[in-house]
């Protein structure tokens, strides 16, 4: 029996024979890999149009994903001119749980996510603040290729469709408490919300890029 969250040495990720980090959890060794890390650009609408990025780099280890986040959005100004309205500088962490999702079929799935950091607004303000949220759902893992033992199967899209609960701070990037449904199907993702504080619903349509799967 190892001691739990002992770290060890490493090389690399992946499936590498090189030896790896892994944290020992009661005697498992459970590996480290850049899954979790995406890239994402979205249209949104609500209190404003809105266009969107995130940027977040991480590395996962288990069911517990850490990341770096660097995200934004823009509107058109009155002059037709796009103008960064604000960004956000800061980190994430996220904790998924449910049953394990299937290459074909879907499963129960659910995650726990929280971010903090530096919300800058285009007339210079600075804000500091958290946001936390609760995603329940089904979906499945679907694979880029390469299926089982064989290299020449196709893609297997995968999907999800949860209900979420959001709230952010006063100083946070998306301040108030949002409810609503999202989605993916591949790449492309899509999310109705409405925030209880304004009274307004919003939505957004994206595509969401896995950096490392």
């Amino acid at each position: 029996m190892g001691t739990p969250f002992k770290m060890k040495g490493f090389s690399g990720f992946g499936n590498s024979p090189m030896k790896q980090t892994y944290v020992d959890i009661g005697g498992k060794e459970v590996y480290a890999s850049g899954s979790g890390s995406s890239i994402n650009i979205s249209g949104k609408k609500g209190v404003k149009p809105m266009a969107s990025y995130t940027l977040a780099p991480g590395i996962s280890v288990g069911k517990f994903n850490l990341s770096g986040k660097y995200k934004g959005g823009f509107e058109k100004s009155k002059g037709g001119t796009k103008n960064i309205s604000k960004t956000f500088t800061g980190g994430g962490a996220k904790f998924s749980f449910g049953s394990r999702p299937g290459t074909y079929s879907g499963t129960f799935k659910g995650s726990i996510s929280g971010d903090y950091g530096t919300t800058k607004q285009a007339t210079g303000k600075k804000t500091t603040g958290y946001s936390g949220r609760l995603d329940l759902g089904v979906g499945r893992s679907g694979s880029l290729g390469c299926t089982g033992r064989s290299c020449s199967s196709s893609d297997i899209a995968g999907y999800h469709l949860k209900a979420f609960g959001e709230h952010g701070s006063k100083g946070s990037y998306s301040p108030g408490t949002r409810v609503g449904i999202s989605g993916r199907y591949g790449v492309f993702t899509g999310e109705g919300s409405y925030n209880l504080k304004t009274k307004k619903p919003g939505f957004n349509i994206g595509i969401t890029y896995p950096i490392n799967k």
